[in-house]
């Protein structure tokens, strides 16, 4: 647990220039050496394991390594769906990711589980035949085609400015220049990270008081499986629709189902009532990240979506790392319904500023703009665009962060 949370403030770190190193680099080749990477990571300690010479110092250094290189490496998986898929597509895609990492959380646990009772060292080697499987997967990757096409639409790819001795802080600043400078994504990148610090916390602050109380570690492993097979459901039901529903309607929604959700737990903290609110609390996140951020990047340049990506996810994983310390000091002193009701106001705050914007409330449907518009226009039918905040907005989640300017 230590090790994992010493490990979230690095990827934080390198995810803010992984972003400029996606766009500057083809996406196939990084998504490999990533894979290998981990490949690596998780053989050396799986040897170590099984040779009985893994100390805590080893095994936090190869956390820390892997945590970097999906830090630097990460994102280029996220800014390859674009050149796979169409622009209309992509909010579909984005939904049925989060089906698989919900799917994916939702089974992890229990089958690392089962496996280190068979053999300490099971657990990673079988993470080691995973990453060599998803390596071989991404040779068979085909993004160049789509890439040169988006090249030729008369944007200068940051790729060519590496080439042509572009410096990579020249293009870090001009990435989030641009970000900035559209007239939505500000906006949706407060309300992703607020909403996305409010449900952290309270996860946090949930898991600390059931571990307090000396609830059965089975019943706290239950209520992520919850979380996750509501996460599942959600993404179901955004795949259905998100292609249907006017996106910024669905968003402002999707954050008041959330504080709907949550708020019972903050006056009843039982078992089964944080269990079934904690479930439900799932179902909308799909739908954020489906429509809000499917939105900002199908609307985003090729050659901006790396560092897109490391805007939208950069600010809500720097408000997130304080969560644990937070919930850790408060809940010892102030009690379980003070601890979730300061959270609940982050989760409130972001309902505010999705309900009282027209950046996001008046994100129109994908398909309908498709071919017209961007992040960097006004919405349809309004003569006045919204002054920036400071520059954009986007990942949760997932993978998301919308808004044109």
């Amino acid at each position: 647990m230590a090790i994992h949370i010493h490990s979230n403030p690095a990827t934080s770190v390198c995810v803010l220039f992984g972003g400029t190193i996606v766009d500057r680099h083809h996406r196939k080749p990084l998504i490999i050496g990533n894979a290998v990477l981990q490949l690596l990571i998780w053989f050396a300690i799986s040897v170590l394991i099984i040779n009985g010479k893994l100390t805590l110092t080893s095994l936090a250094v190869g956390v820390c390594i892997s945590a970097c290189a999906n830090g630097f490496l990460g994102e280029a998986t996220n800014a390859a769906l674009r050149s796979i898929i169409s622009m209309q597509d992509y909010p579909k895609a984005r939904s049925i990711n989060e089906g698989r990492d919900a799917t994916i959380n939702m089974t992890g646990s229990p089958i690392g589980g089962i496996l280190y009772s068979i053999q300490p060292w099971l657990p990673f080697v079988c993470s080691t035949l995973v990453y060599t499987i998803a390596g071989g997967s991404a040779t068979q990757l085909r993004l160049n085609e789509h890439e040169e096409q988006a090249g030729a639409t008369g944007n200068v790819h940051t790729r060519e400015h590496a080439i042509q001795g572009s410096s990579f802080l020249d293009d870090f600043k001009e990435g989030w220049g641009w970000v900035f400078h559209r007239q939505r994504l500000p906006t949706i990148i407060v309300a992703a990270s607020l909403i996305n610090f409010g449900v952290a916390g309270i996860q946090y602050t949930i898991q600390l008081h059931l571990i307090s109380i000396g609830t059965l570690p089975f019943r706290i492993g239950l209520m992520d499986t919850g979380v996750c097979a509501g996460m599942l459901i959600g993404s179901i039901l955004a795949n259905r629709l998100s292609d249907k529903i006017h996106v910024g309607k669905a968003a402002c929604i999707a954050f008041a189902m959330i504080l709907l959700f949550v708020t019972p737990m903050a006056v009843n903290n039982t078992y089964w009532v944080l269990l079934i609110c904690y479930t439900f609390m799932g179902l909308p996140v799909p739908l954020v990240n489906s429509s809000l951020l499917g939105f900002v990047f199908s609307k985003t340049e090729q050659n901006m979506q790396g560092r897109v990506s490391t805007a939208v996810s950069v600010p809500a994983q720097v408000l997130s790392m304080f969560c644990s310390g937070i919930a850790g000091t408060l809940l010892p002193k102030a009690g379980f319904t003070a601890t979730m009701v300061s959270f609940l106001a982050a989760i409130a705050l972001s309902v505010l500023v999705a309900v009282s914007t027209r950046a996001i409330r008046t994100i129109p449907p994908i398909k309908p703009v498709a071919q017209h518009a961007t992040l960097a226009r006004p919405p349809p039918q309004r003569s006045r665009p919204h002054a920036p905040l400071h520059k954009t907005t986007s990942h949760a989640t997932g993978s998301q962060q919308p808004a044109p300017p």
